[in-house]
């Protein structure tokens, strides 16, 4: 069954070229109010300040931490991961390839850029498997060589994008690959109830293994623990319901488990806007068909689902979640993980162009949000200067963050 849509002006797609010519000729503080469903909505899209090497100068870091620009000129930087020799590879899904960049001289800025990787059309997730590297693209993963740029057919048959086209490969503790495939709308009940708006487990030679979990709209940031090896992740919520509702979550991801979209959200709220029915969405991992019966109701469809452990405000924008496993930053933030929150559009006071610190108490469990690394927004919400995606540790145990705004990339460092 094909996903049910309503119709979309082009001012509500801020990927369209449509929609980024719109938001290029509001003034910045101008403010829509849409009306879908009995849900306010306002898309409010901070104008981009202009960049120059001294934007370095206006983010803001805890005391002791430094920020230094590694590269700039980038076009627009996605995903990224370090080699083994420091080598920096960074994704460019608007141009379909795979960049390296060196630091040569140790300085802390990259000195040597090339093309590693061409030909690899949507690529955004990354990861290093040994010594070769894993590019994730909408229906596609390839794998290539770290000493040649030779991208090969990995896992194919991923199900189209749709909506969400960002597709993540991460290398677990034990040597499988988790795979995050969107969902291919905003809130429908899914004609794929298998596959999308899940993460997937494949063994390390490619085979598929299971459907981890489901209900997860588009968990593109997720890692686990480098102590409880517990696997965690931070979801996107529903758009088009207000401005503060459906937060983005924070899940403990488990075998098994729902955590709720399309008809729940946060802890096990119904979303009244929902357009899919229990009926139509398959509860249980494995589900291959509706499971629902007519008189299962959202109730009790809710009341099955996994809440979230923690919270961010709605429309924040979560992209990669990283545990710190090096030695660089303070103690106390060893096994803590950080997440780049690129920035809402559709909210009448902006919110995220940050990075945040997630701390994790010694019981492995989660304590709180902080911001760590911020600027990117002025005071007032009308420009933007950075929108935070990637993060990545250099071997030093500094921080790597890319911009896909400004086609940079930021070095975070700790000096005591």
């Amino acid at each position: 069954m094909s996903c049910p849509q309503l119709p979309f002006l082009p001012s509500l797609l801020p990927w369209s070229a449509a929609a980024l010519l719109a938001a290029a000729a509001l003034p910045a503080l101008a403010q829509q109010p849409l009306e879908r469903g009995s849900a306010q909505v306002h898309r409010l899209s901070p104008a981009q300040g202009e960049f120059s090497t001294a934007i370095v100068n206006r983010l803001s870091v805890p005391p002791g931490f430094r920020v230094k620009l590694f590269a700039f000129g980038l076009g627009k930087p996605r995903m990224m991961e370090v080699g083994p020799d420091g080598t920096v590879y960074v994704t460019r899904r608007n141009r379909g390839d795979v960049l390296s960049l060196r630091d040569s001289d140790g300085d802390g800025r990259a000195d040597e850029r090339r093309v590693f990787a061409t030909g690899l059309q949507d690529v955004n997730g990354i990861a290093l498997q040994g010594g070769e590297l894993l590019l994730a693209a909408s229906t596609t993963i390839w794998r290539t060589p770290l000493d040649r740029a030779a991208p090969r057919v990995f896992i194919g048959g991923l199900p189209d994008a749709g909506q969400h086209a960002n597709r993540m490969v991460r290398v677990a503790p034990d040597g499988t690959l988790v795979v995050s495939v969107g969902s291919s709308c905003n809130n429908c009940a899914e004609g794929n109830q298998v596959e999308r708006a899940t993460l997937i487990r494949y063994s390390a030679a490619g085979e598929r293994i299971e459907v981890i979990a489901k209900g997860l709209r588009n968990t593109i940031g997720y890692d686990w623990h480098p102590r409880s090896g517990a696997l965690w992740g931070m979801d996107h919520g529903s758009d088009f319901r207000g401005d503060r509702i459906p937060p983005e979550e924070l899940n403990r991801i488990q075998a098994g488990k729902h955590y709720g979209w399309p008809i729940c959200w946060g802890h096990r709220q119904i979303d009244p806007l929902a357009e899919a029915r229990p009926a139509e969405v398959a509860l249980r991992p494995g589900d291959a068909k509706p499971n629902g019966a007519p008189n299962f109701t959202r109730e009790a469809f809710c009341a099955k689902t996994e809440p979230p452990v923690l919270t961010l405000p709605a429309h924040s924008a979560p992209l990669a979640m990283r545990f710190y496993t090096g030695t660089q930053f303070p103690a106390q933030m060893r096994g803590d993980a950080f997440v780049a929150l690129r920035g809402s559009w559709n909210r009448s006071d902006p919110t995220g162009y940050k990075v945040v610190r997630l701390r994790f108490g010694p019981d492995g469990q989660p304590q709180g949000f902080e911001d760590f690394l911020t600027g990117f927004l002025n005071a007032e919400g009308t420009v933007q200067y950075g929108r935070p995606v990637g993060i990545a540790w250099l071997p030093d145990g500094s921080m790597l963050v890319s911009d896909d705004s400004n086609g940079a990339i930021y070095r975070v460092s700790y000096g005591g």
